[in-house]
This record gives C-alpha cells, structure tokens and sequence, in this order.
C-alpha cells in the first residue's frame, strides 16, 4: 500500500470518528430542527437494514443525501421517483414530500446526509446571486466524485467543531460553494430528471396536501375528486408514491400533529387540528408508526431541548 493511500485511509477513519452513524433510525425532523438551532449545517451517515423505508414527509431544512453503499434508494418526491444509486447525489429543498425505499438491490444501504438549516441556505443564495428555483435534484456519480462532494459535506461536519467565532463564516462558504456547484451543474446537463410521472397522481397529491385536515376526506373523496375508480386511483398511488392513500394521508396527519406538539400544542388538539376524528384510533397508529406514544414523544422533543439548550449555555 502506497503512503499517500495509508494516509486516505487514516484520514477517512478520521472523519468517521468525528460523523455521528445512525443505524436503523428513522429521521426526526423535529429532532433535526432542534439540532439545526445550534449547528446550522448537520451532518451524520445513515445505515439502514430492518427498517426498509421511510414514510411521506416534508422539513423547514434543505437535504442532501449521498449513496454511500449497498442498495440503490427509490425516492418518492411530490409526484415523481428517482432512483439514487451508489456515487450520486440527492437534493430535496425544503417542503417538498418525499419518502424512501432503501432494499432495492441489497439488503442494507448507507447513506450520507446533510441537512442545512433554510436562513443560511436563502443567505448563501442572496450573496450568489443564483437564479434557479429549488427543485428536488439527482446529481450523477461522476460528477459527485468529479468536484468531490461526499469530501465537502465531510469537511462541514468537521467545520461543526471550529471555534464559534468561526463555525458561521465557514459554513456560509461551504453552503455558497455548494449552491454555486450545484448550479453549474444545472447549466451542464449534470443532473438526473424524474424516473416516472403520472398527472391524476400530481392532482390526486396536490389535493392531498391542501386538503388532509379535513377529517372527511377518504380515499373514495379522493377518487371522485381524480375522476376515476378507487381501485384504480389506489392501484396508481401505491405505484409513484410506495404507499397506500390512507397511508400517505395517515403520514401527512401525522407530520402536522407532530409539529404542533413540538410547537407546544396539546396532543388531543394537534390531533383534531390535524385531521383525526378518533383519538384512541389516533394514539394507536402513532404508536405504531414512531414506536412511542404521543404523550412520550412530547416527552422526548422537552429532554432534547433542554439538552440542546445546556450545550448551548455552556459553549
């Protein structure tokens, strides 16, 4: 082995010493939004075996995820797929709903995520001047390794660990760096369109998404709405968004709700203000979608805030 691969390697050791990896867990917005109030760029890898997806949701951040190894990822976004595959680069902006399948080719998937807080993202576009709208991107994998951008979100994460007086003004040139590449990108051609696209899918979601707090709406609704049968209204969903229409309607209940507790809300009035008619029926299938009650995951959100607050009193 040469030196300067023995030194590769070191320094990739390095690196991981200093990336938190989390395996199996499904990601927290509101977590990450409290993270995000003290680092305004966090960086960590993601490993994925026993949990095999994730389910619809949106955040107030930007995203990027790089397939590290093993399986390619299909992602779900608004009312298109893409398949991520080893080497390349996913952008989702912020608000805009997506989830993942994570065993399409193997068994397992790695995954480095960056999420960049929305003021330091519009501050980095103010200053570049860049005139394209945010729009979910594929990046291919020659030039994800060509410009080297699994080595800048590496280098951001280490940039969390610079003194405070210097952590801002280097991640506003990390991100500015980012936005600038990305663009460039953009202008040559360098990034991936939608893998498929169905247009009673795009009204069947738009309306979805506009209208889930109404405790009335049902998959029936929704197909009058579409114009078509159930059947082959849920048969189409099931294909472009990997979930079933109660289900997507399920997880964007849910994502506001969750919202609303993290924001101070009662549980029982996040859930009505939600759109759930029934609160036992609603305490169930949270439980079963986040492995805690409502009650318990307030609990948790009040435990990292206060965590989050003595880091913040003590740097």
């Amino acid at each position: 082995m040469s030196e300067s691969a023995f030194g590769d390697i070191i320094f990739f050791q390095m690196v991981l010493q200093t990336i938190a990896h989390y395996y199996d867990s499904r990601l927290s917005k509101e977590l990450a939004r409290i993270a995000l109030k003290e680092i305004p760029v966090v960086v960590g890898y993601y490993t994925n075996k026993r949990n095999t997806s994730s389910v619809v949701h949106s955040h107030s951040y930007h995203e990027f995820v790089y397939n590290v190894s093993g399986s390619d990822v299909l992602y779900s976004v608004d009312d298109s797929q893409y398949v991520l595959r080893k080497g390349e680069l996913m952008f989702f902006p912020a608000e805009h709903f997506h989830s993942g399948k994570f065993n399409l080719t193997d068994d397992h998937s790695v995954r480095l995520v960056a999420q960049i807080d929305s003021d330091l993202w519009n501050s980095a576009k103010k200053e570049s001047e860049i005139q394209w709208d945010d729009k979910p991107l594929l990046v291919e994998s020659g030039t994800v390794a060509k410009w080297d951008l699994r080595g800048l979100f590496e280098r951001m994460a280490q940039t969390a660990f610079a003194d405070k007086d210097f952590r801002k003004p280097i991640f506003a040139g990390q991100v500015l760096e980012l936005q600038l590449l990305i663009h460039q990108f953009i202008k040559e051609h360098k990034v991936s369109a939608f893998k498929a696209k169905n247009d009673t899918i795009t009204r069947a979601i738009k309306y979805l998404q506009q209208n889930y707090t109404n405790p009335g709406l049902t998959a029936e609704a929704l197909a009058d709405y579409a114009c078509v049968s159930r059947a082959h209204l849920s048969r189409l969903f099931k294909a472009y968004t990997m979930e079933s229409i109660h289900e997507y309607l399920t997880n964007l209940r849910m994502q506001m709700c969750r919202q609303l507790i993290a924001d101070g809300q009662s549980v029982l009035d996040s859930s009505i203000e939600s759109g759930f008619s029934n609160y036992s029926s609603f305490v169930k299938s949270f439980k079963k979608l986040y492995g805690m009650t409502p009650l318990d995951f307030r609990k948790k959100l009040l435990e990292e805030i206060k965590k989050t607050g003595a880091k913040g009193a003590a740097s």
